[in-house]
């Protein structure tokens, strides 16, 4: 037998064992490395993308500063050649020939009056006439003193073929030289070799108006025309004066873009590029490595939902019947909660515990039962000896004193009237406890007379006012039903003269066609309620045990209700 028994309680250990292993150990464990994983990969991931940000931007400084200088030149170039012309300001007399000065300034150069009038020009790739009303800011701020050679906006050539930017400067003659030079082909020349693979997409922009608009100088790489959106980040920064870099989600990656300004021109160099094709084919394996742990944690997950589902769940649904069994709902745990044989054999052990639980109860309630049913006969039996033959000897008694009283002198019938008036309270005191023990009016008369008898004697000897009402049609009922309802009332008073400290009491019967509700409230001092009936003799409430014992015995709904200074109702449904 021990062999037999102890094979099991192993085993069931052993499992218990396995199961907080894995929940205590097991799951932490996989849940901590992949939260290490996919963290490490977060970090991985906005660190590439930070030091791809930081790269492209040091590569937009950089050729923002070359084409500074590239535009510096052609503002030193045009300056030279403006203190360079003669009295007679021949453009032949520069120091530089047709072509060289072709080669710089691809769109020509012009030597135009303050007013605007064209005095000589080299070629007629450019309306020399009406430059000066195609750029109004640069003649009005060549009128400045000192003021530094000006670049104007894009203009197109007479053709519409080209883009021209035009940098004027004023001569010794007070006249204007004007140049005008492609920006693509200097861009290009410049920043051309950052194209790299074509995966560098470069842009070029100017300012249009003040409106925010601009004008594209220059484009390479993958940038589209929809792409070239004010609201795309870089646009509006560079076009501030900004540099930095911020990223933009496209439809199929994320693109990081760098920005920074071209001064003194006011243009913008932006590049762009997906970060993540430059990334190394074996740094991003690497960055898929975490993820084989998805499986581990995928089965941690099913084993943790097989636990809750099978053990957890299932000894929650016990834990409510074992609740509900320790209130006296004995039906409850027999219904089936499932989960592993353990719990199953668990609930079996309390379904068997509950049916001798309630056996023992009923047992107990049947004892109760006889118990009362003794004591009520041996009430009644005093209650007939006192009234068969102590109080008839009283009465007898009482009527020989009332004859001697008659035979005897005025002087000793005053002694003997008192001996009398002694008899006849002994017979009155006799007669209430003979109704006490066994309420005659409840034999005879039925509930109703015999709660006004009680109320009405309960009123004379305490000083609460005490009112009865009875509602409906009275009908009687079987002998101990009257009988308990009527002790039950008699100990409720009794606790209300005792112990409520009230100055009002109610005693309510109600009949209908299918209950009787009786109730008695007083507005005493109250006391706080124990959830459960078990709890009264641990309370000192034994004579509360005793009214919820009287009513299961007639199986009546009985119910207290109290609170501290609120009084206590007391409520019975038959």
């Amino acid at each position: 037998m021990t062999n037999d028994n102890s094979t099991p309680m192993k085993k069931a250990n052993w499992r218990g064992f396995i199961l907080q292993l894995f929940i205590i150990t097991v799951l932490p464990l996989s849940a901590l490395l992949l939260v290490v994983a996919f963290g490490s990969q977060s970090l991985h991931h906005e660190a590439m993308r930070s030091l791809v940000g930081d790269r492209d931007l040091r590569t937009v400084l950089a050729a923002s500063s070359s084409l500074e200088k590239e535009l510096s030149h052609l503002s030193s170039t045009i300056q030279i050649l403006s203190r360079n012309l003669n009295e007679r300001s021949d453009l032949n007399s520069l120091i530089l020939n047709p072509e060289e000065i072709s080669s710089i300034f691809d769109g020509g150069i012009a030597l135009i009056t303050s007013e605007g009038r064209l005095i000589q020009s080299t070629n007629s790739e450019v309306n020399w006439q009406t430059i000066s009303v195609l750029t109004p800011d640069s003649f009005d701020a060549l009128k400045l003193a000192e003021s530094p050679p000006v670049f104007s906006p894009p203009i197109f050539s007479e053709n519409g073929n080209h883009v021209f930017v035009v940098i004027s400067t004023v001569t010794e003659q007070n006249n204007i030289l004007v140049g005008a030079f492609s920006p693509e082909r200097i861009i290009e020349h410049t920043i051309g070799n950052f194209v790299g693979s074509g995966e560098l997409s470069i842009l070029v922009i100017s300012p249009a108006n003040q409106n925010g608009e601009h004008n594209v100088l220059y484009r390479s790489g993958s940038y589209h025309s929809d792409q070239n959106d004010p609201s795309r980040p870089g646009i509006q920064e560079v076009l501030n004066g900004e540099s930095g870099i911020d990223y933009f989600q496209s439809d199929e990656e994320e693109n990081v873009v760098a920005f920074s300004p071209v001064f003194p021109t006011g243009w913008g160099l932006i590049i762009e590029e997906a970060w993540e094709d430059i990334a190394s084919p074996y740094l991003i394996s690497t960055q898929s490595a975490p993820l084989v742990l998805v499986p581990v944690f995928l089965l941690a997950l099913i084993a943790l939902w097989f636990g809750a589902r099978r053990i957890v769940t299932p000894l929650q649904k016990l834990e409510k019947q074992a609740i509900s069994l320790a209130s006296g709902d004995y039906d409850a745990i027999h219904i089936p909660v499932g989960g592993i044989e353990e719990i199953r054999n668990l609930q079996s052990e309390l379904i068997e515990m509950s049916e001798k639980v309630k056996a023992a109860q009923q047992n107990l309630k049947t004892y109760i039962g006889a118990i009362t049913a003794g004591v009520e006969n041996e009430r009644r039996s005093i209650a007939r000896e006192l009234h068969d033959d102590t109080i008839q000897a009283l009465i007898a008694l009482n009527q020989k004193i009332q004859m001697i009283v008659m035979n005897t002198s005025e002087t000793q019938q005053n002694a003997i009237k008192d001996l009398q008036t002694l008899v006849q309270q002994s017979i009155t005191n006799l007669r209430r406890i003979i109704r006490g023990l066994r309420p005659i009016y409840l034999e005879d008369l039925g509930l109703v007379a015999s709660l006004e008898m009680l109320v009405s004697e309960m009123e004379q000897t305490s000083n609460i006012k005490i009112i009865f009402n009875s509602k409906g049609n009275e009908r009687r009922l079987d002998p101990q039903s009257e009988m308990s309802l009527y002790r039950i009332s008699q100990e409720a008073l009794n606790n209300v003269t005792q112990h409520a400290n009230a100055e009002h009491a109610w005693v309510d019967l109600e009949f209908s066609d299918n209950h009787l509700f009786l109730q008695i409230r007083d507005d005493g001092c109250g006391f706080i309620v124990p959830d459960n009936s078990a709890e009264f003799p641990k309370r000192g409430h034994f004579g509360l045990l005793g009214l919820k014992e009287r009513s299961d015995l007639i199986k009546a709904d009985f119910r207290i209700k109290s609170s501290l200074g609120a009084g206590t109702t007391i409520s019975i449904r038959l």
